[in-house]
């Protein structure tokens, strides 16, 4: 059984930005997470060899649209092609993008072999999960059952916005035959997410980053041991931490054999329909 990585953003295309603006470097010296090869020479080879060195089978790749970062779904479908087998996409709607944006996300799921969409509220546009713009995608999503992620974090808006939970429990809620995955899991309102989740069955929490040195992480552990064990995916959030780190820092969690086997891959199978 190998591991699925929820959350991989390759050195490809528009990600490069990622390691050339300074944005990797950062976070890997606020985790005290060493750079790999991969990351260093932006190799797409060497983060292959890295999956593979980790026992990742299959990475998750979302996209992006903001000011800093602009990945095309194009560039995304690339990444899928030109390594068969190894990563899954989860193509942008960009509600600025309006209809064209929708149809292509649809296209995408509906015809290449997308699992599900992503989106990004506060990251390039002045949304939030309830906006009327993202809608007619949750309707959309809802009546085929297919799973959204999302970022999720208190660095999504220009100045911290407590509203964000219940905004997005509230979407969660009014449609309860799709997952909601949140992507960072709201941190730093992780006791809310859990809370949230617990309650509400189509609620998913992708902690990657914000499980690694960091307050609130032996929270996660907590919730991925316990009560949210059927409903935590692992994320390593590359290359703002390298896979081979994160997925042996989960493993020093500790973690019951059946919780780790939830976390590291059934939880992620089951909503990807593997």
């Amino acid at each position: 059984m190998g591991i699925i990585d929820f959350r991989v953003r390759p050195l490809y295309g528009g990600y490069r930005a990622l390691a050339d603006n300074g944005t990797a470097e950062r976070f890997l010296t606020a985790f005290r997470c060493e750079p790999s090869p991969s990351i260093l020479q932006r190799s797409m080879e060497l983060l292959v060899q890295e999956m593979d060195e980790a026992g990742v089978e299959l990475a998750v790749v979302p996209g992006r649209a903001s000011p800093a970062t602009r990945v095309t779904n194009e560039e995304l479908m690339e990444v899928a092609q030109k390594w068969p087998g190894r990563f899954l996409i989860f193509p942008l709607y960009d509600p600025m993008g309006g209809e064209e944006s929708l149809e292509q996300v649809k296209d995408l799921v509906l015809h290449s072999g997308c699992k599900g969409v992503s989106i990004e509220p506060g990251m390039g546009n002045s949304l939030r999960f309830d906006s009327e713009a993202y809608q007619p995608l949750y309707q959309w999503m809802n009546e085929r059952g297919t799973p959204l992620l999302t970022t999720f974090s208190g660095s999504i808006t220009p100045v911290i916005d407590p509203s964000l939970p219940s905004r997005f429990h509230a979407m969660a809620r009014r449609y309860p035959d799709m997952a909601f995955v949140a992507g960072h899991a709201g941190w730093p309102w992780l006791r809310e997410l859990f809370s949230m989740a617990f309650f509400t069955g189509n609620i998913y929490l992708l902690p990657d980053l914000y499980s690694f040195h960091c307050p609130g992480e032996e929270d996660v552990r907590l919730a991925a041991d316990n009560i949210l064990r059927d409903r935590m995916l692992f994320g390593s959030s590359y290359p703002l931490l390298t896979v081979g780190g994160a997925v042996e820092h989960v493993k020093g969690w500790g973690l019951r054999e059946d919780s780790q086997r939830l976390l590291f891959h059934d939880n992620a199978a089951k909503l990807l329909g593997l």
